[in-house]
């Protein structure tokens, strides 16, 4: 896949892509029938896919108090773009001169110009332009003088057991992860939700417990409820079912908030690696314990319950299980 830092550098191989444009925050089940569509398109023409996207969120820009926490930090999104069907990307670097354009600019200076699309795919809701003011019904309007076509994606909305259903959406995988729903969440994202980022020194305070933890140091990336949950721990080349807190050791008295993970059967010494930690299933909320017996014995109970988990999953293939 290639990577492009701006619109100026993209080669002539790339004019006639199918593109889409939007911040792919999750690359949930909703960025991925869009993906799914721009493919589907772009084999009839040999066409190469594009995804346009920003960094960082233009709301962190206009309303940098109420931006959104991330769901995929950057090369996790490129990861799963790519996985999805992007034979490009385009980061455009979020900052007020292209905040300060038009919507009919945009389409005409950056997309047309530079890109020359053949197709443009989005959802039904896609915004963009100063303030906000375009919409697909723009594009359709440029369409014709663009040289592009329009394909509007219907919403992803997930029918779950219980009857009830939800429109996949960023803002929806967020508000579940606040409630530690991860199951739903999965489902949402069609993978299991993952924290990516650099094992750092921690207290200790799970080795002399008989569970040594890695510790998570995970940036502005989007941390679900506190909890302890049965998971995936892939770091140094492996994968291993993992017991993954997030709280503030409350037994011991601690007010910050850790991201810990007890990685079954392996006791490496990872500082500074890369790791990620897939939650797959909510196991209990943080409690006091009465002493460090009682916690011990309770995580004991939860990394049992977190084999019973991983013997139901298959590991990836091409992954150490």
């Amino acid at each position: 896949m290639k990577v492009f830092s701006d619109v100026s550098s993209i080669d002539d191989t790339l004019r006639g892509a199918v593109l889409t444009v939007g911040n792919f925050d999750g690359v949930h089940l909703g960025h991925q029938r869009i993906l799914r569509t721009a493919h589907a398109l772009a084999k009839v023409s040999s066409a190469a896919v594009m995804a346009m996207t920003f960094e960082p969120h233009p709301i962190a820009l206009l309303h940098p108090d109420s931006a959104p926490a991330r769901l995929t930090p950057w090369e996790e999104k490129l990861l799963q773009l790519e996985r999805y069907g992007a034979d490009a990307v385009v980061r455009l670097k979020t900052d007020w001169p292209l905040l300060s354009l038009t919507a009919e600019d945009f389409v005409r200076e950056v997309l047309v110009k530079r890109i020359h699309p053949s197709y443009i795919v989005e959802g039904p809701n896609f915004g963009f332009g100063r303030q906000r003011k375009g919409s697909v019904e723009t594009l359709r309007a440029m369409a014709a003088k663009g040289g592009f076509q329009v394909h509007v994606v219907e919403p992803y909305r997930l029918h779950r057991a219980d009857g009830s259903s939800l429109i996949v959406s960023s803002t929806a995988v967020r508000d579940l992860l606040a409630r530690g729903d991860v199951a739903t969440a999965a489902e949402c994202l069609g993978r299991p939700y993952r924290l990516v980022g650099s094992v750092v020194h921690g207290a200790g305070a799970g080795r002399t417990l008989g569970f040594p933890t890695i510790n998570l140091a995970t940036g502005e990336q989007l941390i679900p409820a506190e909890g302890v949950y049965s998971g995936w721990a892939e770091v140094a080349g492996l994968r291993r079912p993992a017991a993954i807190s997030i709280g503030r050791r409350p037994t011991f008295g601690g007010d910050k908030l850790l991201v810990e993970a007890f990685v079954l059967d392996e006791s490496g010494d990872w500082y500074a690696e890369r790791a990620a930690l897939e939650l797959v299933s909510f196991l209990r909320p943080q409690q006091k314990f009465a002493d460090a017996d009682a916690l011990a014995r309770q995580i004991g109970d939860d990394v049992r319950r977190v084999r019973e988990m991983a013997s139901h999953e298959t590991a990836k293939p091409g992954v150490s299980a």
